[in-house]
């Protein structure tokens, strides 16, 4: 494996690619980078070819210093990787992303697997979509006041205590350090990336691809719920939910992941073959 770097307007992509077989595309959650996928691409790129690839503002990739266009960077790193179509797997903002991209671009989307996806407020919310955005919104004020009072590591191990608390002891600290490491969005007065517009959590029933929905019974009730509108708005979905996981179920239920990942991964490679 070696690392590669793609110019994009006003900036930089970097991105991996491992093994060889049908295409997959792994989209880090939003305080990660391409390490989160260490674990993942062991396994996986032993029958299909991963690209992983930073966010800017993250990991290798350049910083934003102003308004960019999210899909067109992910279109230009599948282009430089040479993927012509292929799986997205987008965790938690990561699923956002690649939502975003397979309703633009769904001629390049085998399928997306959506895992713990985050949306941010709900449009329209039920009564229980309100009350999980205000224990969300009770999450970041505590973030903020942290970030303010004690700096960018307790806010990083803090909210990685809230979002991932059946992780290993080890885990958390590979999680916090990845927060750390990527702590440039913490302090952003706004992120600069554009996503659809009207945005994708607004157009479910448009997507084409199919999509899968994993989420963990220990997430914030929030996503939970995002996943149910994933699946009850998208025209072709499932919806599987463990009952041991957390945010990141490839850390906090890394069997029942690598079961769930494998099966929709070689399942849209089978149909390509067949129906390509």
């Amino acid at each position: 494996m070696r690392g590669h770097f793609v110019d994009v307007p006003e900036g930089y992509l970097y991105f991996e690619q491992h093994g060889d077989g049908p295409d997959v595309v792994l989209l880090n959650g939003g305080l990660a980078d391409t390490r989160m996928w260490d674990s993942t691409v062991a396994w996986l790129a032993k029958f299909a070819r991963v690209t992983t690839w930073d966010y800017r503002d993250n990991g290798l990739s350049s910083a934003s210093f102003g308004p960019y266009d999210e899909i067109a960077d992910l279109l230009a790193v599948l282009d430089a990787a040479g993927v012509s179509r292929a799986v997205l797997v987008g965790s938690s903002d990561g699923g956002r992303r690649a939502l975003g991209f397979a309703h633009r671009h769904p001629d390049r989307v085998a399928s997306v697997c959506v895992v713990a996806g985050s949306f941010g407020e709900f449009p329209d919310p039920t009564p229980e979509e309100e009350a999980a955005r205000v224990v969300m919104r009770t999450h970041f004020a505590e973030i903020a006041d942290l970030l303010e009072t004690e700096g960018i590591p307790a806010a990083a191990g803090h909210d990685v205590d809230g979002w991932c608390p059946q992780v290993t002891e080890a885990d958390r600290r590979l999680l916090t350090g990845l927060a750390v490491a990527n702590s440039r969005i913490l302090t952003m007065p706004e992120a600069h990336g554009q996503e659809l517009d009207p945005p994708v959590k607004t157009r479910f029933a448009e997507l084409e691809p199919p999509i899968h929905v994993i989420v963990g019974k220990h997430d914030f009730q929030g996503t939970q719920l995002w996943a149910r509108r994933i699946a009850d708005q998208a025209p072709t979905t499932t919806l599987s939910v463990l009952p041991h996981a957390d945010h990141m179920p490839m850390f906090s239920a890394p069997a029942a992941f690598r079961e769930w990942l494998t099966h929709h991964a070689q399942a849209a490679s089978y149909q390509a073959v067949s129906y390509g």
